[in-house]
């Protein structure tokens, strides 16, 4: 749990410093049709997070209860999963309607709901450390299935694929000049 502990603070250092890269008063500020502004995307960031926090505490619970074991392996976790299938940014992926953002909160409300999301997570994470996650296996509905720690890594994942939108958001805001 460490090492996908420290692996989604990288994650989100990335995308705060994203965040950091763009004028605060063009996070509202749309790139084009159909595309998410800064708020948006980190609130669809919160939301996913928020979703996936709660998943794993179910789960968690509903294995132990089963008689979930002990962690044995000790060795990374990291290098067996393939990360690049969260972040491939080629190949779009379309959020179900429980994922899409609202468009109501302001930057702050979307940070907020960025940490009390990590928060939580974190204390799913210390209820399921110890116990053998990789047994635990359930459904992405567009990644197929995942052991837990996948599920853990995709948050990382997930946030470093919106921290590489939000640049992107930042270079068509930049070419958009004042607009």
């Amino acid at each position: 749990m460490t090492e996908l502990a420290e692996y989604l603070g990288q994650q989100r250092a990335q995308l705060t410093a994203a965040v950091a890269q763009i004028a605060a008063a063009r996070y509202r500020d749309s790139p084009g049709a159909e595309r998410w502004s800064v708020v948006q995307v980190l609130e669809h960031v919160a939301i996913v997070e928020t979703r996936i926090g709660q998943s794993l505490a179910g789960w968690i619970t509903e294995a132990k209860a089963a008689g979930l074991g002990k962690e044995t392996d000790t060795s990374p976790i990291l290098p067996t999963i393939n990360i690049d299938r969260f972040v491939d940014r080629s190949r779009p992926i379309k959020t179900s309607a429980a994922g899409e953002p609202t468009g109501t909160l302001s930057a702050d409300g979307a940070l907020h709901a960025l940490s009390d999301a990590r928060s939580r997570l974190v204390e799913v994470m210390a209820d399921g450390s110890g116990y053998a996650l990789k047994e635990v296996v359930r459904p992405h509905p567009g990644l197929g299935p995942m052991h837990l720690y996948e599920w853990i890594a995709f948050v990382g994942g997930h946030m470093c694929r919106h921290a590489m939108q939000i640049r992107e958001i930042g270079v068509a805001l930049s070419a958009s000049g004042s607009r």
